[in-house]
């Protein structure tokens, strides 16, 4: 069948999450080598399965691939072959090509925890268009009748995170139901390929001191920065329908107007002007030099962990 090698890479783009543009012959005039309904999957990286014509056909085509994905929007490109006539190398078509390029991305979300809040966004996130995986360790929560259509990965936390990968520029949500469950998926979230979005359920009070707790193990704070806490848009969100929607917005908000639209729309004071003057809830202090224990002693800025602290 033509073009079946270019149906199976888009499934295999699509699963693996990385971006592609899906070239198609769609008029020609005059002589071509390449036929109506001829097809072309290209990646970023260089992959390329089928072809639109060969030669400088396929060429323009590669010409054009970091602008439509820049833009994410299709277009139709004409390839004038009169101009690029060249007896020596035997391109003589004298026609012209109407190429419709379509970007292809496939969002995925992947849900740390199968609680109320998880519940809810998942249906949300799946009419979207993400493509939605939940992790959990409960399987009296994670189960097909709760979560229709989402692909469902259970284990032991420790066992599951080491894992489970998630695809290229994944989005990550984390709801567990503890502290200790939450940071452990932070941790993970933030070590997977580039996630494009990494948000974090909790009050001020908790988010602090994950974020403290990771930036003490050694986590970057460009890393750090990247975390959206409080989880979703401020809309005064109080129920867990609610709840779900924030997220789902702020989700919309990053896949369409890249990672800083939604810290804008979340600017304190913004919606609520009893909070104007509250910083991010992300914002952690400076940095303090910490001086050297006695006799061998934990030091009081010791991480958490060494001191046999354990999360809700």
């Amino acid at each position: 069948m033509r073009n079946e090698a270019v149906y199976d890479a888009i499934q295999r783009l699509r699963e693996s999450g990385r971006p592609g543009v899906l070239a198609t012959v769609v008029a020609v005039r005059g002589s071509s080598p390449g036929a109506v309904g001829s097809k072309m999957l290209l990646t970023p990286d260089g992959e390329a399965v089928g072809t639109v014509g060969g030669g400088c056909v396929d060429g323009q085509v590669w010409a054009e691939l970091a602008e439509v994905l820049a833009e994410d929007a299709p277009r139709t490109i004409t390839v004038d072959l009169t101009e690029n006539d060249d007896p020596e190398h035997g391109l003589i078509c004298g026609g012209r090509v109407d190429v419709f390029l379509e970007p292809v991305r496939t969002t995925h979300l992947v849900v740390c925890g199968s609680g109320h809040v998880a519940h809810a966004l998942a249906p949300l996130a799946r009419s979207i268009d993400f493509r939605v995986t939940v992790l959990d360790d409960r399987a009296q929560f994670l189960s097909p009748e709760r979560f229709p259509g989402c692909k469902l990965e259970l284990a032991e936390w420790p066992d599951l995170l080491a894992r489970v990968r998630a695809p290229h520029g994944a989005f990550v949500v984390v709801v567990t139901r503890g502290h200790r469950h939450d940071l452990a998926c932070l941790r993970w979230a933030l070590a997977q390929e580039q996630p494009r979005y990494v948000g974090l359920i909790g009050s001020r009070a908790k988010i602090r001191k994950l974020l403290l707790r990771l930036r003490d193990e050694g986590v970057p704070e460009a890393a750090l920065e990247r975390v959206r806490a409080p989880v979703g848009l401020d809309v005064g969100a109080v129920t867990v329908e609610e709840i779900a929607v924030a997220i789902a917005a702020e989700l919309i908000a990053v896949r369409r107007r890249g990672p800083g639209a939604s810290r804008e729309l979340r600017e304190p004071g913004r919606v609520d002007p009893r909070r104007a003057a509250l910083p991010p809830a992300t914002r952690l202090p400076p940095r303090r030099e910490r001086a050297p224990a006695a006799g061998g002693a934990q030091a009081a800025g010791a991480p958490a962990e060494a001191r046999g602290e354990a999360g809700a």
